[in-house]
């Protein structure tokens, strides 16, 4: 008797699907994915576009090592991180 499989789509609300997700490594490293653009840059502070909010870091010697795709990789010494809306 073959069995028949039943197809499921995963529906996932709005919220999740337009979050940037923030990864942070000690003070040293941070991945941002879903990151819209870079408002700001500077050695010691950069601010980044994440959707309805901004990204502030403040820091020394902080650079984006890498931004492709939507995700940005930022290393230096955090000092501060701030959302602001």
């Amino acid at each position: 008797m073959a069995r028949k499989k039943k197809e499921r789509k995963l529906q996932l609300p709005d919220v999740i699907l337009n979050e940037a997700k923030i990864e942070m490594i000690s003070n040293r490293e941070i991945i941002v994915d879903g990151c819209k653009g870079v408002i700001e840059y500077g050695e010691n502070l950069i601010k980044l576009n994440i959707g309805e909010l901004v990204l502030s870091l403040v820091g020394d010697n902080m650079i984006i090592e890498s931004f492709d795709s939507g995700v940005a990789i930022i290393r230096g010494r955090f000092a501060e991180i701030d959302f602001i809306s």
